[in-house]
């Protein structure tokens, strides 16, 4: 069962507790000795986890069994470097973010609130908006992770 190269595998996590999964995987593999090389939590993908690992990644193993991970994507030889390459440099939230596009606001005092983006300052990625249900408007500036886009500027 002993692989001579690491191979990439990507375990099924319940959503929003990939970073547990991740800590409790490498508590366990440090103990145990599993050949566990590195393990990446990718923000841009919800519900599962990469671990690189010098052996086949199996459930089974009583070592494995941590709370909260849910299964292995099956496959030959798990994933390849060049398809977790992505997921090491993600697109900054704020290269997505158009003015006059429709947003949210998912934090902060405003939290739920709907808003329009005036402005865009992509070096301190912060982004200025005007809420939309306001009396009076009033110019709010936020980080860009604090808003999710709803609507993208109409063309």
């Amino acid at each position: 069962m002993e692989d001579t190269n690491n191979s990439i595998y990507a375990l099924k996590t319940s959503v929003g507790q990939e970073r547990n999964v991740a800590r409790l995987l490498s508590r366990k593999a440090q103990v145990s000795g599993i050949g566990i090389s590195a393990i990446l939590v990718p923000e841009s993908l919800k519900g599962y986890i990469l671990v690189e690992s010098s052996t086949r990644i199996d459930l089974r193993n009583p070592d494995l069994k941590v709370q909260h991970l849910r299964g292995v994507v099956e496959g030959k030889h798990g994933i390849t470097f060049e398809e977790a390459k992505r997921f090491l440099k993600p697109e900054p939230i704020i290269s997505s973010i158009q003015k006059g596009s429709i947003v949210e606001l998912i934090s902060g005092p405003f939290k739920g609130e709907r808003a329009k983006v005036v402005r865009i300052d992509e070096s301190r990625e912060e982004v200025v908006l005007e809420l939309i249900e306001a009396a009076v408007p009033i110019p709010v500036t936020v980080k860009a992770d604090q808003i999710r886009i709803i609507q993208k500027e109409a063309d």
